[in-house]
C-alpha cells in the first residue's frame, strides 16, 4: 500500500485545485479520476471571482495562451426579446475581475489537471474508487486501475467527485434539495448561432423563458453552447424527447429562433437532471467535500467552477494549517469550512430563487440606479460571495425592492408573450 499525504478523488476543477495548492505547498498527493481526460463536461462560463484562484494556481497565463473565448460581461433577455440587461465587468470591478473566460470543459479541465501533475501530485486516470475507510488519523482507499485492485493511504481525504459524491454517500452525510424543483437540462455545441460583435463578443447570453432559460456561450470563433433548463414537471407535461422539447422551444422563441437561425449542431445532445442538492455539513476531522460534492445548485449565475476553485482552496488551506500541528481539523474548523461553503453557494441561491420569480425579475433587469444598487447587483453577478458592508446592504435593498414589487410596480412589468416573427435586435 502505497502511503500519501492527500488522497484526491476527482480531477475536476476543484480536485485539480485543491491537489495543486497541497502539491505547490510539498506534499504528497494522489489524484484518483475515474475518466480518461479529455472528456466533455458542462459548465462553461467562468465568472470573475475566481479569477483570484486561477492565478494562485499559475494558470491564468496557460489559459490566456490556450486561446479561451474572453468573457467581459453578462447579459439578460427574454424569449420574446422584450427587455434587455447587460453587465460589463470592467465598469465597476476591480482590473483583477474585469473579465475572465468562457471554457471549452475538455480542454480546460485537462490544464488544470496537467498543472497539478506539473506541480507534483500523481494524477491517475480511469481510476475507479470501490471502498473507502476514513478512521481517526488516517484514510485508506481501495481503487481499480487497469483491471488490477490497488490500496492507496493518506491522512487526508479530499472528495472532489462532484455530484456522485464519493466521500458524503459514504458518510452517510444528510443532504437537502434546498427547496428547489427538480430541473432538467439538454444541451449541445452548434456553429453559426448569431452572436454579439466587437467588445461584447464573449458575453454569456441568459434567454429567460416563462418555464425555464436557456444560455448562449461562445466558446471560440465559431462553437456556441446552447442549453435549455426547465423544471422536470413541465418537461414531462411535453411528452416528448429532451432534443423535442430543445427544438420546440427554440422555434416558438423570437430570440432563441433569431440566434439559431442558420445553427448546426457540431456535437452531440447531452442532459443533466435532478441536480439541485447541498450536503448539511462539509468536513470531517480527516475529510473535506469539495465543489459540486458538497452541493450543486442551479447553473443560470456559472457558480459552478468558481465555487469549485474557491471550495478547493479554503479545504486545501484548511488541511495546511491542521497538518502544521500535526493533528486533524477541529469540531471548530469543521463547522467553519461548512459554513463557507454554505455561504458561497447560499448567496447564488438567493440570486437563483429572484431569478425565478417574475417581479423579482423584473426589478433585476432594470435596478434603480439610486443608492448606487447596479454595482451591488454587478457583484453578485460576478461571484462576489463575501460582500464587503457597503454592498451587503445595498443587496439587502436590492432584494427588499424585489419583494415590494409583488405588490407595487416600482420597475417595468416584464410579458413572455409577444410576436414570435419580430427579429431581435443583437445589443453591442
Amino acid at each position: 500500500m502505497e502511503t500519501f499525504d492527500t488522497i484526491v478523488i476527482g480531477g475536476g476543477p476543484s480536485g485539480s485545485t485543491a491537489a495543486g495548492l497541497l502539491a505547490q505547498a510539498g506534499q504528497k498527493v494522489l489524484v484518483l479520476e475515474k475518466e480518461n481526460f479529455p472528456r466533455f463536461h458542462i459548465g462553461e462560463s467562468l465568472i470573475p471571482f475566481g479569477n483570484d484562484v486561477l492565478r494562485e494556481l499559475d494558470v491564468w497565463n496557460k489559459l490566456e495562451r490556450a486561446g479561451f473565448m474572453p468573457k467581459p460581461g453578462a447579459e439578460f433577455t427574454l424569449g420574446n426579446a422584450a427587455g434587455f440587461q447587460h453587465f460589463a465587468f470592467g465598469s465597476s470591478l476591480d482590473s483583477r475581475y474585469a473579465q475572465t473566460f468562457q471554457v471549452e470543459r475538455a480542454k480546460f479541465d485537462e490544464l488544470l489537471l496537467k498543472n497539478a501533475a506539473e506541480k507534483g501530485a500523481t494524477v491517475l486516470h480511469a481510476a475507479k474508487v470501490s471502498a473507502i475507510r476514513i478512521g481517526v488519523h488516517d484514510v485508506a482507499v481501495t481503487y481499480l486501475l487497469a483491471g488490477a485492485t490497488h490500496e492507496a493511504s493518506a491522512r487526508w481525504i479530499v472528495d472532489a467527485s462532484g455530484r456522485n459524491s464519493v466521500v458524503g454517500n459514504a458518510m452517510k452525510v444528510p443532504k437537502s434539495d434546498l427547496g428547489m424543483p427538480k430541473r432538467i437540462a439538454v444541451f449541445a455545441h452548434f456553429k453559426n448561432v448569431h452572436r454579439n460583435e466587437g467588445v461584447t463578443a464573449g458575453n454569456i447570453t441568459i434567454v429567460r423563458l416563462e418555464n425555464g432559460w436557456c444560455w448562449f456561450i461562445p466558446l471560440d470563433d465559431e462553437k456556441t453552447s446552447v442549453g435549455l433548463v426547465q423544471t422536470l414537471g413541465s418537461f414531462k407535461q411535453q411528452g416528448v424527447t429532451p432534443q423535442e422539447s430543445f427544438e420546440n422551444t427554440i422555434q416558438n422563441n423570437v430570440e432563441l429562433k433569431f440566434r439559431l437561425k442558420r445553427a448546426e449542431r457540431v456535437g452531440e445532445y447531452h442532459t443533466e437532471s435532478d441536480y439541485t442538492f447541498r450536503h448539511h455539513y462539509a468536513a470531517g476531522p480527516r475529510w473535506l467535500l469539495v465543489g459540486d460534492s458538497a452541493g450543486f445548485i442551479d447553473p443560470i449565475f456559472s457558480s459552478g467552477v468558481m465555487v469549485a476553485l474557491r471550495s478547493s482552496r479554503a479545504a486545501a488551506m484548511a488541511i495546511l494549517r491542521a497538518e502544521a500541528q500535526n493533528r486533524p481539523l477541529s469540531g471548530g474548523e469543521q463547522r467553519a469550512y461548512t459554513r463557507d461553503v454554505k455561504k458561497m453557494t447560499g448567496v447564488f441561491l438567493d440570486m437563483i430563487r429572484m431569478f425565478y420569480d417574475r417581479h423579482a425579475f423584473e426589478v433585476f433587469m432594470g435596478p434603480s440606479p439610486m443608492l448606487d444598487l447596479p454595482r451591488a447587483v454587478m457583484n453578485l453577478v460576478a461571484g462576489n460571495t463575501h460582500l464587503s458592508w457597503s454592498l451587503q446592504w445595498r443587496v439587502w435593498v436590492f432584494y427588499t425592492l424585489c419583494w415590494v414589487q409583488r405588490y407595487v410596480q416600482i420597475a417595468p412589468r416584464l410579458s413572455f408573450e409577444g410576436n414570435t416573427h419580430r427579429e431581435p435586435e443583437i445589443h453591442p
